[in-house]
């Protein structure tokens, strides 16, 4: 249960720096010259959405009795911001 709420603690800033994030790379994304460009600035919007998603998912998990899935949310958005930035510095080199 704890780690529900410390989750939820950390979701609520990823959710508001995320948001920070998205809207600094759409300014970046915007002056990329890649044939992904379109995908990367979804997927900057993305990034939020990941973090609420394992904020809320995590408690419906919880409440449903799917216990095994919690973990599996709670990584998810830290996955995702890894994969996007990793994405972000692969287009920056072309």
């Amino acid at each position: 249960m704890t780690t529900l709420w410390i989750n939820t603690l950390v979701s609520v800033i990823g959710v508001l720096l995320g948001a920070f994030l998205a809207m600094g790379s759409v300014i970046s994304i915007a002056n990329m010259q890649v044939a992904w460009a379109g995908a990367l600035l979804i997927a900057a919007f993305g990034v939020p959405l990941a973090f609420a998603m394992s904020g809320v998912g995590a408690w419906w998990a919880y409440a449903a009795g799917a216990t095994q899935l919690i973990t599996y949310l709670i990584a998810f958005p830290w996955v995702y911001l890894a994969v996007f930035i990793a994405a972000m510095l692969l287009s920056f080199k072309f």
